[in-house]
């Protein structure tokens, strides 16, 4: 049987690694940072309720060091945590591949640099859930996992991780364009959290207002530039419809986001959920080399920059 680790049980790593386990498909461990959650997993399982409602048990350790191998190491943290997670699993001996679940689209290269390029295996989840207490996590939202290698080619490591997320429940398929797949949902999930964080707002609020709407569909566009002077094509991907809110009538992109299904879920995103929290959002690690890189190539960001400046300064609050 394989061995799938976790890091991070978060609402994403959480549900994933609660649908792997109750399958037994694999064995599934996590490894969480210290505290009540991670003590709560061991001591009564993972509770999963919203969508599902089932308790798994899962093997959980707050010591990386307590495990020396596995297939497959799925990172789930947030961006400003990974230099932290990755320095705490350099040792483990990884037989298959290492993926990152997380946002942002530096992911790949900080796990490249620790496990080597051969071992990294291109990810991307649109999935959506939120600890409420120690040891349970709400799954609001199922938009779809892709796997796929970084040059486009096929790989049984890549269907492997597929079908074992197909019978956990999970909607998953395998991608010869992950790069495309990760710009593309970062472009629709970027704009959509920094509105969210601004205004307090839910997802489907942000979408079905007319001016929050207006100005996502300025942002999409800005960083849909950005995408293409890097040469990376953009999808249309779960919620995200971001290859055709970019392009024709931005009128008519701010209609069709405003009957997005976003606009009827009852999701919050992740970075408004920080805010609630007190705590910082993981923007910093991830937007804001894509603003510098931006600037550099003279790609003009103004309303994304503009919004990201604003959120800092309400993390400075904190």
């Amino acid at each position: 049987m394989k061995n799938v680790v976790i890091v991070g049980p978060g609402g994403l790593g959480g549900t994933v690694a609660a649908l792997l386990a109750r399958k037994e498909a694999c064995r599934t461990s996590v490894i969480g940072r210290p505290g009540a959650h991670i003590d709560a997993i061991r001591s009564h399982g993972l509770r999963i309720e919203g969508r599902e409602s089932f308790t798994a048990r899962i093997e959980a350790v707050e010591d990386a060091r307590d495990i020396e191998d596995c297939d497959a190491l799925l990172f789930a943290v947030k961006a400003q945590h990974m230099q932290a997670a990755l320095a705490g699993t350099r040792h483990i001996q990884v037989g298959e591949f290492v993926a990152s679940l997380q946002n942002g689209v530096l992911k790949d290269d900080l796990l490249a640099d620790v496990f080597s390029e051969a071992k990294v295996l291109g990810a991307l989840a649109v999935v959506a859930g939120q600890c409420t207490q120690p040891g349970v996590v709400n799954w609001t939202f199922d938009g779809g996992t892709q796997f796929g290698e970084l040059n486009g080619t096929p790989s049984a490591r890549a269907e492997w991780i597929v079908d074992l997320f197909q019978q956990s429940g999970l909607t998953a398929q395998s991608s010869d364009a992950i790069l495309s797949a990760v710009w593309s949902k970062m472009i629709g999930w970027v704009p959509l959290g920094l509105l969210a964080a601004l205004s307090g707002r839910s997802n489907a609020e942000v979408f079905s207002g007319r001016q929050t709407a207006t100005e996502y569909v300025g942002m999409v566009r800005e960083l849909s530039a950005l995408a293409a002077s890097k040469g990376i094509p953009l999808i249309d991907i779960g919620p995200y419809h971001v290859r055709t809110w970019s392009d024709g009538d931005f009128a008519h992109a701010v209609r069709q986001v405003m009957t997005s299904p976003l606009t009827e879920s009852q999701t919050v995103h992740s970075a408004l959920q920080d805010i609630q929290r007190g705590s910082t959002t993981e923007f910093r690690a991830f937007v804001g080399p894509m603003i510098d890189e931006a600037n550099a190539g003279s790609i003009p960001m103004q309303t994304i920059a503009a919004t990201y400046a604003d959120l800092m300064e309400l993390e400075q609050t904190l």
